[in-house]
């Protein structure tokens, strides 16, 4: 390459360029990222489903089901009626679902009928589930909009494995898309693709960003340097995933690595569409509430966006320090 040109595009990135300050609050950062916990994908020996009675809930319960047999896991299809009147019709209906359960599928599920909101409802009853399932599904435009919809207000709060169900539950999942960023939860989320996959069609998928290539265009570096640029990027990127692969048993004959170049989101919402996945696996970053807002993340737009099912792995709690214990020992 043109030595000149490289200079040129490297030189705002020298220490002695950056201030003092922002070179701290950057090793602040990378230091809080490296020490994010992610929640580790274990087989789920208990799951809990939020049950609505609507026909997409149904489809959640099925697949619930499946996963369960699959999996040797126990059951509990849950409902939180809104009104207290409703708690015996609705007990009804959920037997119904789970006489459907056991007859089809041989799973027997615990049913179970409480009063309020059905977030704050899988926030208490979760603490024993290994992996939540629910329907998506809008209901109020204006509160999802201002607070999320019931899925994505779980996946900030329940600190489970939520798994959200799009499409009716004909058989065990086949093409499984797995978007990593080479952080900490990319691991775990091929793991839980692994681990609920009935096929070898699992892509472990990643974006290459495009920003040095529009940068080194404008500089009007030659098209032969920015192609081997591209060439030296995929080649790193697809050398990374493979390794991610390797570090995971369940995965190594099943997983093969897969790249694109644009846009996070808009990659995986068009690979998801190309392989036509039945799910896609997704680990989250822990983020601020005002970032997802007004920003938006892979996940949000997987969710809203997507056609297949999604299995989002949440930022694990941090653990509370030696202050926050010994006030919940005197609480």
């Amino acid at each position: 390459m043109d030595r000149t040109w490289r200079r040129v595009a490297c030189r705002p990135h020298r220490r002695d360029a950056v201030p003092a300050g922002s070179l701290r609050r950057l090793h602040l950062v990378r230091t809080a990222m490296m020490q994010e916990r992610i929640h580790e994908w274990h087989s789920p020996r208990s799951l809990l489903v939020l049950h609505d009675l609507t026909p997409q809930a149904g489809h959640a319960a099925w697949r619930a089901g499946v996963i369960a047999r699959d999996q040797g896991a126990d059951l509990c299809l849950l409902h939180a009626a809104s009104e207290p009147g409703a708690a015996e019709s609705a007990r009804i209906a959920l037997e119904r679902v789970a006489g459907g359960l056991a007859a089809r599928l041989g799973v027997q599920a615990e049913v179970r009928v409480v009063h309020g909101d059905p977030v704050r409802a899988v926030m208490q009853a979760a603490g024993s589930a290994d992996l939540v399932v629910l329907a998506a599904r809008r209901s109020n435009v204006l509160r999802e909009w201002l607070f999320g919809t019931p899925a994505e207000r779980l996946i900030r709060l329940c600190g489970r494995p939520l798994l959200v169900v799009k499409r009716p539950a004909i058989a065990g999942y086949r093409r499984v898309l797995v978007p990593v960023d080479f952080g900490p939860a990319a691991a775990p989320a091929i793991a839980a693709a692994a681990s609920l996959s009935r096929s070898t069609a699992i892509e472990v998928f990643h974006s290459v960003a495009v920003r040095d290539e529009v940068t080194m265009r404008t500089a009007d570096v030659p098209e032969a340097a920015v192609r081997e640029d591209r060439q030296r990027n995929a080649d790193h990127a697809r050398a990374r995933i493979r390794e991610l692969i390797g570090t995971v048993s369940g995965a190594r004959s099943s997983a093969i690595p897969s790249l694109a170049f644009g846009h996070a989101s808009s990659m995986v919402l068009a690979k998801e569409q190309a392989m036509r996945a039945d799910l896609v696996v997704i680990g989250k970053r822990r983020r601020g509430l005002l970032a997802d807002f007004f920003l938006g993340s892979v996940t949000q737009r997987v969710l809203g966006a997507g056609s297949a099912d999604v299995l989002v792995l949440p930022a694990a709690r941090k653990e509370p320090g030696p202050v926050q214990r010994f006030r919940n020992l005197l609480a």
